[in-house]
């Protein structure tokens, strides 16, 4: 009876802890949230305390371990997702569950003071690195954004983005390129990494003043 209380009790903090970090993650839309954090949390627990309790004699316990790792690959692949604009996306979030995973075998383990401070860690990682990086250094942050173009077709204005972009320092890389109407219409897109500070407004600007654009969108 005292093993299933103590088994229970390292899954309910388990949950807790998983819940704080999923909180995080279901606040900030991402694609797991605060109920799935829980339950890799729990279930990583419950394996966890599974092998210490269920099997006292067991020397080789780390197969265990061995095995959550291996299986929360798989949740933590679902969470990453490819956009049509060739972006990844939710390799934050995969990332927290993998930790999660970590917190609740923690817990499973009663190493309930370190799974405390690896939780706070999560969160402090999640909620405010960026908060440092940006006091730290601002000049060297960048946003990562997708830069569509089209218009008339010119020979040259290909050549003139990738310079202008250059010059404005986003580091422009060809994504997409295509002509249309016979070849009288062009298309473009470029992945960029627009620094921190510069204005959107300012470089698209000097974009139309390229001989034949007509349209231009950030994404």
């Amino acid at each position: 009876m005292n093993d299933t209380i103590e088994i229970v009790l390292r899954v309910v903090v388990a949950a807790a802890l998983g819940g704080l970090v999923g909180l995080e993650r279901e606040l900030t839309g991402r694609p797991a949230g605060i109920r799935t954090h829980i339950l890799v949390t729990a279930g990583a627990c419950i394996f966890t305390a599974i092998s210490v309790f269920g099997f006292p004699g067991l020397k080789e316990t780390d197969r265990v371990a061995a095995g959550v790792v291996t299986g929360i690959g798989f949740i933590g692949g679902g969470a990453i997702l490819k956009s049509e604009g060739g972006y990844v996306t939710g390799l934050t979030t995969a990332a927290s569950l993998w930790s999660c995973a970590a917190i609740g075998m923690l817990a499973g383990a009663g190493f309930f003071l370190v799974g405390l401070i690896i939780t706070a860690l999560d969160l402090f990682v999640l909620e405010f690195i960026n908060w440092v990086v940006d006091f730290a250094a601002p000049k060297m942050k960048r946003h990562k954004l997708i830069l569509s173009i089209s218009g008339e077709y010119k020979p040259e204005t290909l050549e003139s983005v990738k310079k202008l972009l250059a010059c404005r320092r986003c580091f422009p890389e060809i994504l997409r390129y295509g002509r249309s109407d016979a070849g009288r219409k062009m298309e473009m897109a470029f992945i960029t990494r627009i620094p921190a500070r510069a204005s959107l407004e300012d470089i698209s600007r000097e974009i139309y003043n390229i001989e034949g654009i007509e349209k231009i969108s950030w994404s």
